[in-house]
């Protein structure tokens, strides 16, 4: 008995490895998550219709009339950093500077917390027409 354990012993131990490994190659997508965890889990986060806020020097005493005044934001990170992330925390602005009269088309500049690793992953609308009321 001793002899069939020892005979060719690396050889077997190799074999053994390597059906362990295509096991575990060769396990379903859903089996994958309880086999191999990861510490962390992304989650996304919409907010709907988030105003618009416009940034302009103090100086500049013109009227603005933004479209669409409001966007839609979706961002990812940890369930209970964005849980408790308050709507707040999350601005979307354009800056207005250099303005040129009439309409322009301006991007949106969404402002993120840094806490936690929150990530911005879609905004929709990108842009937003801007238009000068009163000079």
């Amino acid at each position: 008995m001793r002899e069939l354990v020892v005979n060719n012993f690396w050889w077997k131990m190799t074999a053994l490895c390597l059906a362990v490994l295509a096991w575990f190659g060769f396990q379903p997508r859903e089996m994958r998550p309880y086999l191999f965890p990861q510490g962390r889990t992304d989650y996304t986060r919409l907010m709907i219709a988030h105003p618009v806020t416009i940034t302009k020097p103090a100086t500049d005493t013109r009227e603005f009339k933004v479209t669409p005044s409001e966007v839609d934001i979706t961002l990812s990170g940890e369930e209970k950093i964005l849980r408790d992330l308050a709507s707040g925390e999350v601005r979307a602005t354009i800056e207005i500077i250099e303005f040129k009269d009439g309409t322009n088309s301006l991007p949106i500049h969404v402002y993120v917390p840094p806490r936690g690793g929150i990530k911005l992953e879609r905004l929709t609308p990108e842009r937003v027409q801007v238009e000068v009321l009163k000079q």
